[in-house]
């Protein structure tokens, strides 16, 4: 006959607020298999339930100093071991959550760089068959920043020449890398 038969539940209880490891063995190895059902019910696997079930006894026998003795000592096993295993899954949503963010952003970022780097290549390629005019308008304002006044200033033209230039340069290079574009939007929805 095992000890585990002989011992009262209320010699248990005691041994256990005690923290005495014989009783707490003793506890664990009498509840494992209806706690470790109720941790299959919230887990994905069985190593998923085994470490909820391990987090619930240490909280278990971490509070036993707490249990009334209302109720069954079975019934305060599974309140723990059901808030344990809820718990998990909250956590384990966050850090869904958490991954699919940082994946949903390392991918964007990833995709919209590799985009930025095409979109300058591409954009380099068509500024530079602009011409003469349309290419140092379009480089002063849209890459070095440069108002109109001050282009209309350095290249001694006026302020709607300037506009014009740069609104030509537009027009031709849309008209240059949309068919570009329009390839690799294909590409990506492919």
């Amino acid at each position: 006959m095992s000890l585990l038969k002989t011992v009262q539940e209320k010699d248990l209880v005691q041994g256990c607020v005690r923290q005495d490891r014989k009783y707490q063995k003793m506890l664990f190895e009498k509840y494992f298999s209806e706690m470790m059902s109720v941790c299959m019910r919230y887990a994905r696997d069985n190593d998923d339930a085994k470490d909820i079930l391990q987090n619930a006894f240490i909280k278990v026998f971490a509070k036993f100093a707490m249990y009334s003795g209302e109720g069954t000592l079975k019934g305060w096993i599974q309140s723990i071991v059901v808030r344990t295993a809820i718990d998990h899954y909250r956590r384990q949503q966050r850090e869904n959550k958490n991954v699919v963010a940082e994946f949903e952003d390392w991918e964007s970022g990833e995709e919209a760089e590799i985009e930025g780097d095409l979109a300058a290549e591409e954009i380099m390629k068509s500024v530079q068959m602009l011409p003469n005019m349309q290419r140092t308008v379009f480089n002063m304002f849209a890459i070095e920043g440069f108002s109109h006044k001050e282009i209309a200033t350095e290249l001694e033209i006026t302020e709607g020449t300037s506009k014009w230039y740069l609104c030509e340069a537009r027009k031709t290079l849309k008209l240059v890398l949309a068919p570009v574009y329009a390839y690799k939007l294909k590409e990506y929805a492919a």
